[in-house]
């Protein structure tokens, strides 16, 4: 259907999301990952499957990286970047691309261009008074991903099966004062599958988990909620501020109850920390002059077509637009991609 392939920056779920449907509709395209391998962050976060799939999509990243890596329609070039992009010249629309390391640099000739540069998660150090990287057992959601995915959940009980836990919702996120007035979208759901995978694995556990307010619209979002009172999670709405040492190996927060502040004990915390633009993504507007909003995101032409830029041939995909959980990023990749292919049939690449 085209001469020349469609180059994906970003070889995370987005961008591989985009490949796929490309492949399957014959398109050729070349994957460009700044990163060693494919997958983004979703490789590294572990199943939250208890009795039943929770959907939370993590187990479809395997398939598209070996899928799209087998593929003879699509080059994957890992531990390279986007150097610059042109409009003119012999091969027409073209990129530049540069080897991270090494300096070297090729041009090749392009259809389209799609940027899926994913996030990066908020730093949650900026927030002293949470105590992550001071205070023992305070944990990112992120981490204990991690953990779960490494098989290494006995680094967070312990071997302790009676622990209190508690969950702190919107860190990083809906906070004027960090530069991040916006919901990171992901975060509840997340928390509540987290919080089911600890009780499966750890019956004993307690959790707590405060919020500002549930983002958990949706027949599966309700489903989460219903599952979460049926383990008995404890929802508390307002997050503390501060997290300080206990007795032993405690953790204490101040907790509003009827009007007045008390003390509560638990032996972990979990921080939903929120998703910021990332780096790459910063570098490449800079770059490419492309336009961004007041976040930081990659900007869409329109509110209502937001997988085309404003630079005609330019595309979208996932969270380089903004915040988004991986059923949203699954679901912008796939629509992404087929304005794509609908603007190659047509033949206009708008």
């Amino acid at each position: 259907m085209v001469e020349k392939p469609v180059v994906i920056v970003g070889g995370g779920i987005a961008g591989l999301s985009v490949a796929k449907t490309l492949i399957d509709s014959g398109i050729r395209c070349t994957i460009v990952e700044r990163g060693p391998a494919l997958g983004g962050h979703v490789r590294t976060w572990g199943c939250m499957a208890t009795d039943q799939c929770q959907r939370c999509f993590c187990c479809l990243i395997e398939d598209l990286i070996r899928d799209v890596s087998a593929s003879e329609l699509a080059d994957v070039l890992t531990g390279w970047e986007l150097s610059s992009t042109g409009l003119s010249g012999e091969d027409g629309k073209h990129v530049c691309l540069k080897e991270i390391g090494t300096g070297r640099e090729v041009r090749a000739g392009t259809t389209a261009l799609v940027f899926a540069t994913g996030f990066e998660p908020y730093n949650p150090q900026e927030q002293i008074l949470l105590g992550h990287g001071r205070l023992e057992g305070v944990y990112t959601l992120a981490e204990i991903d991690g953990l779960l995915h490494r098989d290494m959940l006995s680094t967070f009980t312990g071997g302790a099966t009676d622990l209190r836990v508690a969950f702190f919702q919107c860190v990083g996120s809906r906070d004027a004062s960090s530069g991040a007035n916006y919901c990171s979208q992901y975060c509840c759901k997340a928390a509540l599958r987290m919080a089911l995978k600890l009780i499966h694995e750890c019956p004993g556990i307690a959790v707590t988990l405060f919020y500002i307010d549930l983002q958990v619209a949706g027949k599966y979002g309700h489903e989460l909620m219903k599952k979460a009172e049926q383990m008995n999670v404890r929802l508390c709405q307002g997050v503390p501020g501060e997290i300080t040492p206990g007795d032993g190996n405690e953790l204490d927060v101040i907790v509003e109850r009827h009007g007045r502040n008390a003390k509560e004990s638990f032996d972990r915390v979990i921080l939903s920390i929120g998703q910021r633009s990332s780096s790459q993504t910063t570098a490449l507007a800079n770059r490419l002059c492309l336009p961004v909003n007041e976040f930081a995101f990659l900007e869409a032409r329109e509110l209502l077509d937001n997988s085309r830029m404003a630079v005609p041939g330019f595309y979208l995909a996932g969270t380089c637009s903004g915040p988004m959980d991986i059923g949203q990023t699954l679901e912008h990749a796939g629509q992404t991609a087929a304005v794509l292919i609908e603007d190659i049939q047509r033949g206009v690449l708008r």
